[in-house]
C-alpha cells in the first residue's frame, strides 16, 4: 500500500509540476500568460487566510541576493602561540601584597603587586599590557630585586587560533582571507579573524592542513583551548535569486517551493537549487525575484497538497 501511495503522489506531483510551475518569471506573469486566474489552475492549494495564520504560514518575497562564498573549517584557540610579557619587580625589596590571581585578566596600568623597599617606601608594580596572568613566579613575603620575574602576562587580543583545513578546500585558501569565528560558548557572537599562515605540510591521516588565524578578542570572551567553527571567506560571491532553506521542500521528483498566487492560493513550483550559505539556498531555476514563497508553515501546505493528490487518485 505504501508503495502504491508513493507512486500515486509522484505521478500527481509530476502533473502539478507540468501545470502549475514555470521555470522563470513571477507567478502573476505566469497567470497572465495562461489567461486563467491562479485559483483555477490545476494543482492550486486553497488555504484560507485564517487557516494560514493558525498554521503559521509565513511568506517572503524572493529577492536578488549578494552572498559571500565561504567554506567551513574547525579548530581551536592556541595558548602556546600567544605573546608573553614578563613583569619584573623594578627594584629591590620585600613583596608585600599580591593584588592578582593566576588566570585573572588585567588591563594596562592595573596594580599587580606592592613591594616594600629597604627604605620602607611602597612600590606599585603595574601591568604594562592587557592580558591574562598565565604564570606567577613569586609569593607574598619573598625578597626580590629589580630583575626578579614576578608574573607572566599573555596577550588575549588578538588570539591565535589554528584551523584544520580539509584538503578539498585548499585551492580556496589564501593568507590574508577574512574568517568569521563562532563557538558554542557564545552562539550569538561572531569573532573576526584573518588567515596569517598556512602550513606546508598535510596530515596524512586526517587529510587536513593547519592554518593559523589571528582572532580579534577585545572583550576577552575567547579562552585558550576553546573549540571554534570558522567560515573562511574566499573573496568570491554568488549573486542571484535565493530563498530561506526552510522554504525548499523535497518531493518525489525533486525539490520544490510553494509559491503564493493570491491571498489564499499556493502552487507547488519545482526548483533547481545551487549553493547554500547562512540559511539561504541559491535558486537556479523555478522562481524569480518578485515571487512570494512560503518560508514557514509549509507542513500545512504539503499536507493539503497530499490530500488533494489522494482525492484525485480516488
Amino acid at each position: 500500500m505504501k508503495t502504491f501511495i508513493h507512486v500515486l503522489i509522484s505521478a500527481a506531483f509530476i502533473s502539478l509540476a507540468g501545470c502549475g510551475g514555470g521555470t522563470s518569471g513571477g507567478s502573476g506573469e505566469h497567470a497572465a500568460q495562461t489567461g486563467e486566474s491562479a485559483s483555477h489552475n490545476a494543482g492550486t492549494i486553497e488555504v484560507s487566510v485564517e487557516a494560514q495564520k493558525e498554521g503559521g504560514i509565513v511568506t517572503e518575497t524572493v529577492k536578488q541576493s549578494f552572498v559571500p562564498e565561504t567554506f567551513q573549517a574547525m579548530g581551536r584557540v592556541l595558548q602556546d602561540a600567544q605573546k608573553p610579557h614578563h613583569v619584573t619587580a623594578g627594584g629591590p625589596g620585600r613583596l608585600e601584597t599580591l593584588a592578582i590571581a593566576l588566570g585573572q585578566a588585567v588591563n594596562p596600568g592595573e596594580v599587580l603587586a606592592v613591594i616594600k623597599s629597604p627604605a620602607g617606601s611602597a612600590l606599585n608594580v603595574t601591568a604594562p599590557h592587557q592580558g591574562i596572568v598565565t604564570a606567577m613566579h613569586v609569593g607574598e613575603g619573598d625578597q626580590v630585586n629589580e630583575m626578579t620575574f614576578l608574573f607572566t602576562l599573555t596577550d588575549v587580543d588578538p588570539l591565535w587560533g589554528v584551523l584544520d583545513i580539509p584538503e578539498r578546500s585548499l585551492g580556496q585558501l589564501r593568507p590574508g582571507q577574512k574568517v568569521e569565528i563562532r563557538t558554542t560558548a557564545y552562539p550569538r557572537e561572531v569573532f573576526k579573524g584573518k588567515v596569517a599562515f598556512i602550513s606546508p605540510e598535510i596530515d596524512t591521516v586526517s587529510r587536513t592542513v593547519k592554518a593559523r588565524v589571528a582572532i580579534e578578542n577585545p572583550a576577552g570572551l575567547l579562552k585558550f583551548g576553546m573549540f571554534i567553527d570558522a567560515a573562511v571567506h574566499t573573496g568570491g560571491h554568488f549573486q542571484g535569486v535565493s530563498v530561506r532553506a526552510d522554504a525548499v521542500q523535497n518531493g518525489p521528483v525533486g525539490p520544490f517551493v510553494f509559491v503564493r498566487t493570491d491571498e489564499s492560493s499556493f502552487v507547488p513550483r519545482p526548483v533547481e537549487t545551487g549553493r547554500e550559505k547562512d540559511g539561504l539556498v541559491e535558486i537556479l531555476k523555478g522562481v524569480a525575484a518578485g515571487d512570494s514563497v512560503a518560508v514557514e508553515g509549509s507542513f500545512l501546505l504539503k499536507s493539503e497538497m497530499m490530500k488533494e493528490q489522494m482525492g484525485e487518485g480516488h
